[in-house]
């Protein structure tokens, strides 16, 4: 079980990786990156097990305050 102190203190990235698309491994998914359910990672990102660790920044809900 996830210990939740860990979650909420950052340290516990597990809620941060995403599956990598097991089509675009293979240079063959169709779907664009924004329309495919999974992730399409650039090639300097490492994929492990099939998984990346997202940048909690990129995923995070756009602040609507922020004019840049």
């Amino acid at each position: 079980m996830m210990n939740m102190t860990n979650l909420l203190n950052g340290k516990d990235s597990r809620w941060l990786q995403l599956e990598v698309c097991r089509e675009f491994q293979r240079n063959k998914c169709s779907r664009p990156d924004t329309e495919c359910k999974f992730a399409h990672p650039p090639a300097n990102v490492e994929v492990q097990n099939g998984r990346v660790t997202a940048c909690y920044d990129s995923i995070k809900l756009p602040n609507q305050n922020d004019d840049s």
